[in-house]
């Protein structure tokens, strides 16, 4: 499967729902840097959705910080549903990261031999999905940088997650209690989309840290409505 088939035209995903996940993840981003700057530190989030009946997974926003004049450009990209950590985190609907390592060779070195890292520039990756009232999962925080063993720390993981508890805890209070005009219109479930890809031979599962849990939000769909 070539890379066009596997990342295709990207598909519109509403203003509102850029706005609406854009200023948890600058709160993500300045609790990462509360110690000083982290290099090459992006984030995402990616969400469920389908097109003529098939599944995807589709970056909601721009990566945060992106820099340079391009960074609506990866906005409502669609992604098969097992692609790289953040299909683990689909398919177990686990929290992922990339494993500790006791040298920095040592990663580079299996890095170097994995061929979907081929090229990569980052040292450590973050999946958390955001599982809906079914446990299916509705959301992906995606997250890399540059740092050696970034993600290996369960206190900073474990403080990401309980971040979005609190972002799951205001959004089902907005499914009952709708801010204005804005509204969550249902997603269709459509039938998975796999590629293959599968994650990096560094990356592994955390099942003792429970991922963030919507009790009433099924799909991240925010638009303005019409009064």
């Amino acid at each position: 499967m070539t890379e066009a088939q596997l990342y295709r035209n990207p598909e519109p995903v509403p203003a509102a729902s850029q706005l609406a996940v854009l200023p948890f993840l600058a709160g993500v981003d300045g609790y990462l840097r509360e110690d000083g700057d982290v290099e090459g530190l992006r984030l995402t989030f990616h969400r469920t959705m389908s097109r003529l009946g098939e599944g995807y997974l589709q970056q909601v926003c721009a990566y945060l910080p992106e820099p340079g004049n391009d960074w609506r450009g990866k906005v409502g990209r669609t992604f098969p549903v097992d692609d790289g950590i953040m299909g683990a985190a689909y398919g177990s609907r686990q929290v992922w990261r990339t494993r500790s390592f006791a040298r920095e060779p040592e990663l580079r070195e299996l890095l170097a031999k994995d061929t979907i890292g081929v090229g990569n520039r980052a040292l450590s990756w973050l999946a958390v999905p955001f599982l809906g009232p079914r446990s299916q999962v509705v959301l992906i925080l995606f997250a890399e940088c540059a740092v050696f063993n970034f993600f290996a720390r369960d206190e900073r993981v474990h403080r990401v997650v309980a971040m979005g508890n609190g972002f799951c805890r205001l959004f089902d209070w907005l499914q009952h209690d709708p801010f204005g005009s804005l509204r969550n219109f249902p997603l269709d479930k459509g039938d998975p989309i796999k590629g293959a890809l599968g994650a990096f031979i560094v990356q592994e599962p955390v099942p003792t840290i429970q991922p963030p849990h919507f009790k009433e939000v099924p799909s991240f769909n925010y638009e303005a409505a019409v009064a």
